[in-house]
C-alpha cells in the first residue's frame, strides 16, 4: 500500500496574470507505515504537497496514485481515498462546530452512512486514543483548551479510521507541554496501530526526535529526501533556504570542533548525553 506523487507540478490560478507555480515536477512515494517529516521554508510547497495526497488538490501535470491507481480517474476513488487518507489543517480547532464533542467526532462516520453502533465505536476508540475521557463526551468543544481542542480536531479524522494521518503544523500555537502530548500521541498511533504518518513541521527539534524521514521542499522541488541523519548533515544547505538543524546538533558540532568524538550526528538530547559520556568514559 503507497501513495505515488508523479511528476507533479501544480500552478495557483494558472493563466490568470497572478499565477503562481507552487509545485515543479515533485516525484516521490510514501509507503505505507513511515513516519515522514516535510519541512521547508514558507512558501515551499510543503502544504501545496500534502492537499494532492488527498485530493483536495488536482495536479497541473502528473498524477497522484494511491495503491497504483490515479486517484483522478474516478468520482469514487477520490471518495475512497479521503476516507484512507486523514488530513488534519494548521489549526484544526478552527475547524470544529458541533454542539458536543461527541457529535464533532461522530461528524465523518455519520456522513459516511455507517450503522449506529459502528459510529459509537469508532467515536469512542479515537477519543480514548487522543487521551480525552468520557467525561468531557457531551461538553461543547469550546469549553476545551487549545491542546485539548487539537486532540478533538484529529480524533475526528481518526474516526474515519484512516491507514495515513497526514498532519499540517499540528502544534502551532501550543506551548511545549501541549506540543509533547500532541506528538506523544501521535507517535503511539504510528507504533501501536502502525499507521502512516506524515508530519509538516517547522520545528527542526520535533521533526529529529519523531519521524524516520525527511522531505525537504525549497522553491515548489524536493530538495532532500532521506533519513534524518542524512539530512541533516546538508547544515549549509539547509540554513541557506532558511531552515537550519536542531540546537543539539549544532551543539554537536560545536563539541567536535573543540575535540570531542562524536561518531555521527546528533539529533536528541539522549543521543548527546550518549556520545559525551562515552567521550569521558574512554
Amino acid at each position: 500500500m503507497s501513495i505515488e506523487v508523479r511528476d507533479v507540478s501544480y500552478v495557483y490560478e494558472e493563466g490568470s496574470p497572478h499565477s503562481k507555480a507552487a509545485l515543479d515536477h515533485v516525484s516521490l512515494t510514501i509507503e505505507k507505515g513511515e513516519f515522514i517529516g516535510i519541512i521547508g521554508h514558507t512558501g515551499s510547497g510543503k502544504s501545496t504537497l500534502i492537499q494532492h495526497l488527498n485530493g483536495l488538490l488536482k495536479p497541473s501535470h502528473g498524477e497522484i496514485l494511491y495503491d497504483d491507481v490515479n486517484i483522478l480517474e474516478h468520482k469514487e476513488n477520490l471518495r475512497q481515498l479521503r476516507q484512507k487518507v486523514g488530513l488534519v489543517f494548521q489549526y484544526p480547532e478552527h475547524q470544529l462546530f458541533e454542539m458536543t464533542i461527541w457529535k464533532d467526532v461522530a461528524f465523518g462516520p455519520t456522513n459516511m452512512r455507517l450503522p449506529q453502533d459502528e459510529i459509537n465505536r469508532r467515536v469512542e476508540n479515537a477519543l480514548s486514543m487522543v487521551g480525552i475521557s468520557s467525561d468531557f463526551y457531551q461538553k461543547s468543544p469550546f469549553e476545551l483548551s487549545g491542546g485539548q481542542k487539537r486532540r478533538v480536531a484529529i480524533a475526528g479524522v481518526l474516526a474515519m479510521e484512516p491507514d495515513y494521518l497526514i498532519l499540517d503544523e499540528p502544534t502551532a500555537g501550543l506551548d511545549p507541554m501541549g506540543r509533547d502530548a500532541i506528538l506523544g500521541k501521535v507517535m503511539e498511533l504510528h507504533r501501536e496501530l502502525g499507521m502512516t504518518v506524515v508530519l509538516v513541521s517547522h520545528s527542526m527539534e520535533d521533526v529529529a526526535r519523531y519521524v524516520n524521514r525527511i522531505i525537504v521542499m525549497d522553491e515548489g522541488t524536493v530538495k532532500f529526501d532521506g533519513e534524518p541523519r542524512a539530512v541533516f548533515s546538508h547544515r549549509d544547505e539547509l540554513e541557506a533556504m532558511g531552515l537550519g538543524v536542531p540546537q543539539v546538533t549544532k551543539l554537536g558540532s560545536l563539541l567536535q570542533n573543540r575535540g570531542f568524538r562524536m561518531e555521527d550526528t546528533v539529533l536528541t538530547v539522549d543521543q548527546m548525553v550518549g556520545q559525551i559520556r562515552a567521550n569521558f568514559q574512554s
